[in-house]
C-alpha cells in the first residue's frame, strides 16, 4: 500500500479542540493516517486540517439562477425549480461535488431531488458513481412523501387560486401518482443494496411533515430503529411552515413527531429556523442533530436560525449549504464565517464562539453523514485530510502578532484550498479535483441545459402566474 506524506506549518488536530500547533509532517494510506510527526520547519503558510462536512444540501450541479429560479421565499422558489429539464443526472451530481470538493468539503449529506420516483434507482446509481469518480464521501437521502404535492395543504385548495386552465396545466404537469409507503420504503432497500460501501450511506429521506403522513412517518421511525438507518428531513423552514405546523399539530410538530417515535440521535432536521425554545430542548434531549443553513434562509427569506436556544438547550448543531451559498459557489469556509458574525451576538454579549461553529462544520456535519468520530487527525484514523494556503492571508501581519486560528476564522475561503484527501485519495491538487474533468462536465451540462431554453422561456409566464397564487394562498392563511 503507497505512503503519501503532507507537510504544514501549522496542524489543526481536532475541530473539536480547535487549537493550533506549529509544524507537522502527516504520513498515511488508505488505510489511515501511518504516522505524524510534530515540530517540522515549513517555511510557508499551509493549515493542515480535517475536511470539511456539508450537513444538508441537494447537489444542484446546475445553480437555480441558471434556468430562472431566482431567489424568492422557499414557497414560490421550490415550484420555480421544478423547471428544471432532464438533464444527465451524473453531470449535474459530478458537477456539484466538484464545486464542493475545491471548497473543502470531504463529506456531504446529498438530500436528492428526483423529477420521477420511477426513475429513482437508476438516479442514486449516477450519483453514487459521481461521488465516486470526484472521491467524497456521500450520505444520499432517499425523497420520500405521499401527500401535499404542491404545498402545505391539499393540492385542490392550492389550485382554486389559479385559473381553470392555469389549474389543469399545473396538475398535468406535476400531478403525478404517489408511490405507497411499502413501495417507497422498498426503494430505499433496494438503494442501500445495490450501492452502499463505507464512502456513500443510504438515508431516509421523509421530505417534511408538510408532505409526509403519519403512517409514512411512523413507518420510517419503525425501520429506522430496527436498522439503524440514519434519517434527514426537512423542518420549521419558513414562517408558512410554522403557522401550518401550528394549526395542524396543536400540541406542537416536535411533540408530534416525538410520539410518532422520529426524534431519535439517528435523526438529522434541516433548517429550525422557526423552532422554540421548548422544541429545541425537546429535541436535545433525544440526541438529534440540526442542520443551520445561513445562506440558504436568507436568500429565500426563511429567517435566521435561533441558534442562541439551540446552543442554550445543548442541541447539537451542524452546517449546510442546502445548495444556496451566499455567492452560489459552495464556499463552506465563507458559510461559517457569515453563521458566526450573524450569530456573534451585539455589544459585550456573548453568541456563538469560533470553536463551536468549526466543531459544528467538521465533527457534527460528518456526524449527520453517518461518519462517527470525524474531525480529528490522528495515528490510526482515518486519512482524511485537508491543506490550506494561508500565504496571502498572513501576508501583511507583523510575526508576533499573528494568530492563526483567528486569522483562519476571519479569512479564509475555498480560494485557500489546495489539498483534499478523503480516505487516502487525493479529491484535489493545487485547487483542481483529480478524478473528474470538471470542464467538460459543466460544458456538458450547460449544453443540455440551452438545449431546453425555448421550452423553459415558453412555461415561465405559467410560473409566474402559478408564485402569484401560492402567494395569495400562503398569506391568507398566515392572517
Amino acid at each position: 500500500m503507497n505512503t503519501a506524506t503532507l507537510r504544514a506549518d501549522w496542524l489543526l488536530a481536532s475541530a473539536r479542540a480547535g487549537s493550533i500547533e506549529p509544524g507537522v509532517e502527516v504520513r498515511y494510506d488508505a488505510s489511515g493516517v501511518r504516522a505524524i510527526e510534530r515540530d517540522v520547519q515549513g517555511g510557508g503558510a499551509m493549515l493542515l486540517m480535517p475536511p470539511l462536512a456539508n450537513a444538508h444540501d441537494h447537489g444542484r450541479g446546475i445553480r437555480s439562477l441558471a434556468y430562472g429560479a431566482l431567489d424568492a421565499p422557499v414557497e414560490a422558489w421550490v415550484p420555480a425549480t421544478y423547471t428544471l429539464p432532464p438533464v444527465d443526472p451524473y453531470l449535474v451530481a459530478a458537477a456539484a461535488f466538484c464545486r464542493m470538493a475545491r471548497s473543502g468539503i470531504g463529506h456531504v449529506v446529498h438530500c436528492h431531488l428526483s423529477r420521477d420516483p420511477r426513475t429513482l434507482v437508476r438516479e442514486a446509481e449516477a450519483v453514487c458513481r459521481a461521488a465516486r469518480d470526484v472521491g467524497i464521501r456521500l450520505a444520499f437521502v432517499v425523497p420520500m412523501r405521499d401527500r401535499h404535492r404542491l404545498g402545505y395543504g391539499p393540492d385542490e385548495s392550492i389550485l382554486q387560486w389559479l385559473d381553470a386552465s392555469d389549474a389543469d396545466a399545473i396538475r398535468t404537469r406535476w400531478l403525478r401518482p404517489i408511490a405507497s409507503v411499502e413501495e417507497q420504503m422498498a426503494v430505499v432497500e433496494e438503494i442501500a443494496e445495490a450501492y452502499e460501501s463505507p464512502r456513500f450511506q443510504v438515508q431516509y429521506g421523509p421530505v417534511g411533515a408538510e408532505w409526509c403522513s403519519d403512517p409514512l412517518l411512523e413507518r420510517i421511525a419503525t425501520a429506522s430503529a430496527a436498522s439503524g438507518r440514519r434519517v434527514h428531513t426537512h423542518l420549521l423552514e419558513s414562517r408558512y411552515q410554522r403557522a401550518w405546523a401550528d394549526r395542524t399539530y396543536p400540541q406542537g410538530i416536535v411533540r408530534h413527531l416525538d410520539q410518532i417515535g422520529l426524534l431519535s440521535p439517528r435523526l438529522t432536521v434541516a433548517h429550525g429556523t422557526w423552532l422554540h425554545p421548548d422544541e429545541c430542548e425537546l429535541l436535545a434531549s433525544r440526541g438529534v442533530l440540526v442542520s443551520i443553513n445561513t445562506s440558504s434562509n436568507l436568500r429565500l427569506r426563511s429567517g435566521i436560525a435561533p441558534l442562541r436556544h439551540i446552543r442554550e438547550a445543548g442541541l447539537k448543531f451542524a452546517v449546510g449549504l442546502d445548495a444556496l451559498a451566499l455567492d452560489d459557489d459552495d464556499d463552506l469556509l465563507r458559510e461559517m464565517r457569515l453563521l458566526r458574525l450573524l450569530h456573534a451576538g451585539t455589544g459585550f454579549d456573548a453568541g456563538v464562539p469560533s470553536d463551536a461553529v468549526l466543531e459544528a462544520a467538521c465533527c457534527h456535519g460528518a456526524a449527520a453523514a453517518g461518519i462517527d468520530g470525524a474531525g480529528d487527525i490522528a495515528i490510526g484514523g482515518p486519512a482524511d485530510l485537508l491543506l490550506l494556503d494561508l500565504k496571502r492571508e498572513v501576508a501583511d501581519l507583523c510575526e508576533p502578532l499573528s494568530d492563526v486560528a483567528t486569522l483562519f476564522h476571519a479569512r479564509a475561503t475555498a480560494a485557500n484550498v489546495r489539498t483534499l484527501v478523503v480516505a487516502g485519495q487525493t479529491v484535489v491538487q493545487d485547487g483542481a479535483v483529480l478524478g473528474v474533468d470538471e470542464a467538460a462536465v459543466v460544458s456538458e451540462l450547460h449544453e443540455q441545459l440551452r438545449a431546453h431554453s425555448g421550452a423553459m422561456a415558453q412555461f415561465l409566464p405559467l410560473l409566474r402566474r402559478y408564485q402569484e397564487a401560492l402567494a395569495r394562498f400562503y398569506e391568507r392563511r398566515a392572517d
